[in-house]
C-alpha cells in the first residue's frame, strides 16, 4: 500500500517539462494541497520555490505528511529536493533527492548532475546509474518549475527526464479547459495530459494562468483510474520574478 501510493505522490509531485528553453521568469511561492488516495484524505503536502544561496539558483521542495494508516507505514515525510539554476531563461538540475518516508528507504534516491562533464549520476540503496546528459534533461523537481515557465508559451508535446529508471520521455498534451471550485474560488483551470512512453500510468494536471500555471489539481491514474490526486488549498506568492 505505501509503495503505491509513494510512487503516486513521487509523479504527482512533480510532472515533466519539455527540452526547450523556459520562456519566463522563475515565481517562488508556497503552495499547500490535501492529498487523496483513492478517494480519501490521507495527508498534506507543501510544494515550495525559494531562491538559492548562488545567484541564479532556485530550490523546489515537496513535503508529503501522511496520516492513519499510511503514517504507520510511512512515518516519516515524503520528500522531494532539486536545486537548480535558471540563466539565459534555461533551467539546469544541479542536485536533486528524494526520500520515501519510510524506515528502510528502499525506493529513496538521488540524481547529482555534472554538466561540465555531460553525465548524471542515480544513486539508490544498492545501485548506482550513470546517464549521458544532453541540454534541457531536467529531474521531477526542476521539471515543476519548467512547466509554469513553459505554459506561459506554447507547450511542446514530449519530454525528457532523469529520475530513478534513468532517462524517461513523455508525452504531454493540453485536453480542454474547465472551471474548478476551489478553496480560492471558481478558477478557469487548463486540463493537461502527461504519460510516459510504455507506461499505463498517466497524470492528469489542471493549472490556471491566473496562478502563473501552478497546479490546482493533480490525478495520478492508472488504467483509466485515479488512484491519487492533489487538491490546491492555498498559496502564498514570496516575491516579484526576476
Amino acid at each position: 500500500m505505501n509503495k503505491g501510493l509513494g510512487v503516486c505522490l513521487l509523479v504527482l509531485a512533480a510532472w515533466p517539462a519539455d527540452d526547450t528553453a523556459a520562456a519566463g521568469p522563475v515565481p517562488t511561492y508556497r503552495a499547500t494541497y490535501d492529498v487523496f488516495y483513492e478517494r480519501r484524505r490521507v495527508g498534506r503536502s507543501e510544494f515550495s520555490v525559494t531562491r538559492g544561496r548562488a545567484a541564479g539558483t532556485y530550490r523546489f521542495e515537496s513535503v508529503s505528511r501522511l496520516r492513519g494508516l499510511f503514517r504507520l507505514i510511512s512515518p516519516r515525510p515524503l520528500v522531494e529536493l532539486s536545486e537548480f539554476s535558471y540563466r539565459a531563461g534555461r533551467i539546469r538540475p544541479l542536485r536533486y533527492a528524494y526520500e520515501d518516508g519510510t524506515r528502510r528507504g528502499e525506493d529513496s534516491y538521488r540524481v547529482d548532475f555534472d554538466w561540465e562533464n555531460g553525465v548524471a549520476t542515480t544513486s539508490a540503496q544498492a545501485r548506482t546509474m550513470r546517464s549521458a546528459l544532453a541540454e534541457g534533461m531536467l529531474d521531477r523537481g526542476s521539471m515543476q518549475v519548467a512547466v509554469m515557465l513553459d505554459l506561459q508559451g506554447a507547450a511542446p508535446d514530449a519530454y525528457t527526464l532523469v529520475d530513478a529508471d534513468g532517462i524517461g520521455v513523455y508525452d504531454y498534451s493540453m485536453d480542454g479547459e474547465q472551471p474548478l471550485d476551489t478553496p480560492l474560488g471558481v478558477i478557469a483551470a487548463q486540463k493537461y495530459i502527461q504519460q510516459r512512453h510504455n507506461s499505463t500510468r498517466r497524470t492528469v494536471i489542471w493549472v490556471a494562468e491566473t496562478l502563473n500555471y501552478l497546479p490546482i489539481r493533480i490525478e495520478q491514474q492508472r488504467d483509466g483510474v485515479t488512484r491519487a490526486a492533489f487538491e490546491l488549498q492555498s498559496v502564498e506568492w514570496l516575491e516579484e520574478a526576476e
